[in-house]
């Protein structure tokens, strides 16, 4: 089994692809399958375009979810729904609660502004208190990968990890982490074969809550 990491752009979100030129912003969330996936583009796509908004794009990436919930972890397969739009985050985010089907959604992009696009100078500053991580580990099996996203999330160093394919060989996968940024040290010290590139984000309140309440930071990094 071989781990490498796929270097990416901070200011842009993991495994999309962008309008070229675009000053893009885009929000992320799961649903539980591609029907829920479909209707909830129709219902946020209906829901801009009522306020003169468009969607450039919409993605979705069959994943493999652990996570905490009623205090023990979940594990379930789902979908990755990604919108990419000229749309503000806080848009999107108010678009995509309001149709959601989950009573407490995942509703995530990057904390930093578009590449290209410098922050404005009376902007507040980028909160870095939430990260999402991302690895790629080759040549290995699915079991293998979901067992270390599963692990990660067990001892709470993340509140969730997605495993996903990546490629058509079947053998190379990406493992991507919700947690704290201060959460980033253990993650690398006890998990240290797997090297995270990491992104600041922003998220839906109530998410930012969950992800503060499950995940642990302890004392000393390799307590495990």
């Amino acid at each position: 089994m071989v781990i490498k990491t796929m270097k990416m752009s901070m200011s842009h979100c993991l495994l999309l692809v962008l309008v070229a030129g675009a000053q893009a912003d885009w929000a992320s969330t799961t649903v539980a399958n591609r029907t829920a996936g479909q209707t909830l583009e129709e219902a946020v796509k209906k829901r801009l375009e009522a306020q003169s908004h468009t969607i450039e794009h919409f993605h979705m990436e069959d994943i493999h979810s652990f996570y905490w919930w009623d205090s023990k972890i979940e594990e379930d397969q789902e979908v990755r729904a990604t919108i990419d739009s000229e749309v503000p985050f806080a848009t999107l985010m108010e678009a995509i609660a309001a149709e959601h089907p989950y009573d407490l959604p995942m509703i995530v992009s990057s904390a930093l502004p578009p590449e290209g696009e410098a922050a404005a100078a009376d902007a507040p500053a980028v909160e870095l208190k939430y990260v999402m991580g991302m690895a790629l580990v080759n040549g290995t099996t699915a079991e293998i990968a979901q067992g270390l996203a599963k692990s990660i999330v067990e001892v709470k160093y993340a509140a969730c990890a997605q495993v996903e394919k990546h490629g058509d060989s079947g053998n190379d996968f990406y493992i991507t982490l919700k947690t704290l940024s201060a959460s980033k040290e253990q993650v690398v010290v006890d998990f240290g074969g797997l090297e995270f590139e990491w992104m600041p984000i922003r998220a839906n309140k109530a998410y930012e809550k969950w992800l503060e309440d499950n995940v642990i930071i302890r004392s000393h990094a390799g307590e495990l």
